[in-house]
């Protein structure tokens, strides 16, 4: 009997050691190499896109690429704070979060608070840093909604979802950020896909919002004039159609191999924003056509193995970390879909950078949360797995 107790002490000790893993244990490594990779590669392309640019206008080379580290450096810091944050707080604390998305949508219409640039007012100015409070806003709507779906039927309070969602959406559109509305109305109904709403109800609600769009479009000018240079950027080449017949000259012009790394001759101001909404078009013809498919398998393989995650979430009973995942794989999926769509001429041109690559700023910070909540939801998974090891013994 005591050497029967003493070999079940034994086991269970090295299940402990090796099979329960702790929390820096049991993480996708494919998926967390595939983010780094982007991160890399993002601060070699805005070394190369912003050397000149920063000479010329703020009187140092390095002026971009040294902002640009410090976000990364706080982006790393956040994904490891928000990696030890449990879950449950965001459930938990959810319509906290709902009432902060519209609090923070409405704070930069106040005096002196909101920051104009080009008409827009989409800015927190806080001093040190400016901050695009669409992102920070989209983010705690969808924490609210991941919560709110995985405690009720979705067919049943999925009007109450879309009331809030399209009242954030109206905020964000009084911004003149038309591409954040998009982002956050596409991703919150793929997400009700998933979560199992009626297909015709669905469709219905999607062709209203779709219809609702039509006019958004037409009563902003500006907007008008960016979807008819789509159709034919050559009919106004040093206007609304400049920066479409630039990024395609960058495809053209990389070829199938590129011109070299910080070789680009579209970013010597020929290319504006080569270094944000532009930059998979430098990335193109620097680098050509195989390294620019490359980066689009990074965002492939990202996208499933997020997936992934969301599968094996549900499978473990972890409703909302697996919503959270399925959000976070549409939200930057999405929005590399639509960067690269209009760089290559399919889609209107849309002030949307490229998750992870382009340079440094709030949605930078916001993509380093979405990986401090994937590792988050992976150590959770591994401790549920863990807890119903320990229980079998």
């Amino acid at each position: 009997m005591l050497l029967y107790k003493q070999l079940i002490s034994m086991l269970s000790e090295f299940l402990r050691k090796n099979v329960l893993l702790s929390d820096s244990q049991g993480i996708d490594h494919t998926l967390i190499i595939c983010l780094f990779a982007l991160v890399a590669i993002g601060f070699i392309m805005i070394t190369s896109a912003t050397l000149d640019h920063a000479y010329q206008t703020r009187g140092n080379s390095f002026y971009f690429i040294i902002k640009h580290f410090i976000y990364l450096i706080i982006g790393v810091i956040l994904s490891f704070i928000i990696s030890r944050i449990k879950l449950s707080f965001y459930n938990d604390y959810s319509k906290i979060f709902l009432f902060l998305s519209l609090i923070v949508s409405l704070i930069i219409f106040i005096p002196g608070l909101g920051k104009e640039v080009n008409g827009a007012r989409r800015w927190l100015d806080l001093g040190f840093m400016t901050i695009q409070v669409s992102e920070v806003s989209r983010l705690f709507m969808m924490f609210w909604v991941c919560s709110f779906i995985c405690r009720s039927d979705v067919n049943k309070v999925f009007n109450k979802c879309l009331f809030m969602v399209i009242t954030l959406s109206i905020i964000i559109l009084l911004q003149k950020d038309f591409g954040s509305t998009a982002l956050l109305v596409v991703t919150f109904f793929s997400l009700m896909f998933i979560s199992g709403l009626n297909l015709k109800k669905l469709l219905s609600y999607l062709a209203f919002v779709l219809i609702a769009a039509v006019p958004l479009i037409l009563y902003q000018p500006y907007r008008l004039r960016r979807v008819l240079s789509f159709f034919n950027p050559w009919d106004d080449p040093s206007g609304s159609g400049y920066q479409l017949i630039a990024s395609l000259l960058a495809f053209g012009k990389g070829g199938i191999f590129g011109l070299g790394l910080g070789s680009s001759v579209q970013k010597l101001n020929y290319l504006p924003e080569s270094y944000n909404d532009f930059i998979f078009a430098l990335i193109a013809e620097e680098l050509g056509l195989l390294f620019s498919l490359l980066i689009i398998l990074l965002f492939v393989i990202i996208f499933f193995r997020i997936i992934r995650l969301a599968v094996i979430s549900s499978k473990n009973n972890l409703i909302f970390a697996s919503y959270l995942s399925y959000m976070i794989g549409f939200f930057i999926t999405f929005q590399a879909l639509i960067h690269i769509l209009v760089n290559i001429g399919l889609a209107p041109t849309k002030g949307m950078g490229l998750p992870l690559i382009s340079y440094g700023g709030t949605n930078l910070l916001i993509m380093f949360i979405f990986i401090g909540l994937l590792l988050r939801i992976q150590i959770e998974n591994r401790q549920k797995i863990s807890q119903a090891v320990l229980r079998e013994y």
